[in-house]
């Protein structure tokens, strides 16, 4: 028996199991490259799906940059896996793992869509409730602000009339003190007056007579002008001082020739009153003081003399030891 011989079965079982072989490896690889295909389709619209929930992502999510760098890092695995598609058929099974993977991604991606598409319509409402709340804030604001400029206007026009009733007020104060001091001034001068109308009074009774404030006492004798200034001293009066024209008028009136309080026995031809004064302003006569002539001299006291015809030209001097009437006089 030959052992290496050969039976024809056994050769043509080797064909047809070669010939099933190679049958079954081109179905494979007819399969294969079917599936690959399908693979390439599903892969290719997965991708351009991808692309456009990215694109969509993007655009709605624009902020957020974490979500921008995991497209970028898409766009590179994109990229990584157009160079892996070159090796296909022997990577099928990577292929899709990353498919699953991608497709689980996209799942990620669409969740996260839809929960930023729930956060931007949340934020939406609230924006929108917050632009409601906005404009309601505004409108009671432009009221606030209204009714603050009306109060402002009224505050000020209650300030403005606060402060005329208030200068009314300083001015009826005033003017209430000013009444105040007048009638207590006038009260004063009332007690005075009716002091005064007492004095006078009894003055009058004892022959004293009122001019302007004060009390003229005429003589009814005749003395010397040393004497008749004695004589008022002891009424607590002294010889008249003429201080003004309506008085100088006044006493001219009375028709006396009578002594005044007026003399230069002190230094010749400086006049001066009873009161240590120097004369000022004059009521002399015509061509007086003449001091009695060049013959006579030593006139150094004054009368007022009613004989003349001008009441403010009726002083003459006379020798003081002449007897003439006088007049005292007194403040009252």
């Amino acid at each position: 028996m030959c052992l290496y011989c050969v039976d024809n079965r056994d050769i043509k079982d080797f064909e047809d199991k070669r010939n099933n072989l190679f049958q079954s490896f081109s179905l494979f690889k007819i399969n294969t490259t079917e599936e690959r295909d399908q693979l390439q389709t599903r892969y290719n619209n997965l991708t351009e799906e991808r692309d456009q929930i990215q694109t969509r992502y993007n655009n709605l999510t624009k902020e957020r940059d974490q979500i921008q760098t995991r497209y970028n890092n898409l766009t590179k695995e994109r990229d990584q896996l157009q160079t892996r598609y070159n090796n296909l058929t022997k990577e099928r099974d990577q292929i899709q793992t990353r498919y699953n993977n991608l497709t689980k991604e996209r799942d990620q991606i669409q969740t996260r869509y839809n929960n930023l598409t729930e956060e931007r319509d949340q934020i939406q409402t609230r924006y929108n409730n917050l632009t409601k709340e906005r404009d309601q804030i505004q409108t009671r604001y432009n009221n606030l602000t209204k009714e603050r400029d009306q109060l402002q206007t009224r505050y000020n026009n209650l300030t403005k009339e606060r402060d005329q009733i208030q200068t009314r007020y300083n001015n009826l104060t005033k003017e209430r003190d000013q009444i105040q001091t007048r009638y207590n001034i006038l009260t004063t001068e009332k007690g005075h007056i009716q002091a005064k109308l007492f004095v006078i009074e009894q003055h009058c009774q004892e022959g004293w007579r009122y001019f302007d404030s004060s009390l003229y006492f005429l003589s009814t004798e005749k003395k010397t002008w040393k004497q008749s200034r004695e004589d008022c001293k002891g009424r607590g009066a002294d010889l008249v001082i003429i201080n003004s024209r309506e008085e100088q008028t006044f006493l001219f009136n009375l028709h006396l020739r009578a002594w005044i309080g007026l003399t230069d026995s002190v230094t010749e031809e400086i006049w001066k009153w009873v009161d240590g004064t120097t004369l000022t302003t004059g009521y002399w006569g015509k061509g007086q003081p003449d001091n009695g002539g060049p013959l006579l001299g030593q006139e150094d006291c004054v009368e007022i003399y009613y004989g003349q015809a001008d009441p403010v030209q009726t002083w003459n001097d006379d020798k003081c030891g002449s007897n003439h009437d006088w007049i005292c006089e007194k403040e009252v």
